[in-house]
């Protein structure tokens, strides 16, 4: 089954720790049902390297199975980081080399 790897980029950090473990629980119900080969990984300390053209940094990624593009453009349409302000999300199929 083809891989997608799903990178999340900008979005506002939760404004109380309230508000931080309800987002964290949409997230672990949206995963719950998804065929996760790697779960949400948050990132730290980028740096980045070459022309400065990235637009908004990468926050973090996911790799997930599913059947096509489309079906892992639906699931990712699906993501509570898309609900945060100034989110968005890209949606990559991986290649397997070798």
């Amino acid at each position: 089954m083809p891989q997608f790897i799903l990178t999340y980029h900008g979005g506002s950090q939760p404004t109380t720790p309230e508000e931080g473990k309800a987002h964290m629980a949409r997230y672990m119900e949206w995963m719950g049902g998804l065929d996760m080969v790697v779960g949400q990984q948050p990132l730290k300390n980028t740096t980045v390297l070459g022309a400065d053209q990235i637009g908004t940094p990468m926050m973090g990624y996911s790799i997930l199975n599913a059947a096509d593009i489309d079906e892992a453009r639906t699931i990712a349409e699906k993501s509570p980081f898309l609900e945060m302000d100034n989110a968005s999300m890209q949606v990559s199929e991986l290649i397997v080399m070798g």
